[in-house]
């Protein structure tokens, strides 16, 4: 049995987009996707379907503390979404961030006791490209990582980074004024970028022909409680 959703109107809304979100992810059961871009956006939107079924646990158990540090992963996974749907080149960028970032946690945890561990990602990377290559030959393959503020930058949304990514980024970081509670002044914000993350998630996923019947009406009610959203 699901949560009971108390009267609030934000937490309400929440909880609607994120059954459109799960509901726009069952629908694509049996179908088969072309490709890397298209399980990029499956999986990662399915990332923010767990984020935001955790988030709404937790704030319907009255674990409003806890619930705040699940905004950040939300937001990150929504400025890449974004940023691949703008320009699906970049898929390839974020892909090679992620190398790099593997490789050098495998070089300060593993080069040790498996000095073969650099080699095998490296050919790892290698085989990753070649396939990439082989899929999508007119995008351009730029080794070159891909910090999520140019991803926020490219999604257009880098207004949103210098905002509430940078406040959510307190509770991760563990900043003092987090701890202390000095940032609940803020709270009002939690749920709403919770939606904002589920509903990019929803439209990149109709993008594969998954249904979303409620979107329009999702996002004029999103937008009701934030004008700014569809001005």
């Amino acid at each position: 049995m699901e949560n009971a959703v108390p009267q609030n109107p934000t937490l309400e809304l929440l909880v609607a987009a994120q059954h459109e979100l799960r509901d726009a992810l069952n629908g694509l059961g049996g179908h088969e996707g072309d490709g890397l871009l298209e399980h990029y956006r499956f999986w990662t939107t399915s990332h923010i379907n767990r984020t935001a079924e955790g988030y709404i646990y937790l704030r319907t158990s009255d674990r409003i503390d806890a619930s705040k540090h699940l905004v950040r992963p939300a937001i990150e996974a929504a400025f890449r979404l974004q940023a691949v749907r703008r320009n699906p080149v970049l898929l390839f960028r974020i892909a090679f961030s992620e190398f790099e970032e593997d490789r050098k946690w495998l070089q300060a945890t593993a080069l040790k006791t498996n000095p073969n561990a650099p080699a095998s990602i490296q050919d790892q990377w290698n085989t990753f490209r070649t396939a990439y290559a082989s899929k999508y030959p007119s995008h351009q393959l730029i080794e070159e990582y891909l910090p999520l503020r140019a991803a926020a930058e490219c999604a257009g949304l880098e207004g949103y980074y210098d905002t509430h990514y940078r406040l959510y980024c307190k509770f991760t970081h563990g900043a003092f004024r987090a701890t202390t509670g000095n940032l609940n002044e803020f709270e009002t914000e939690d749920t709403r970028a919770m939606i904002l993350c589920v509903l990019v998630a929803v439209e990149n996923l109709t993008l594969l022909g998954a249904p979303a019947p409620n979107i329009d009406s999702l996002k004029q009610r999103l937008g009701d409680l934030i004008p700014e959203v569809t001005s």
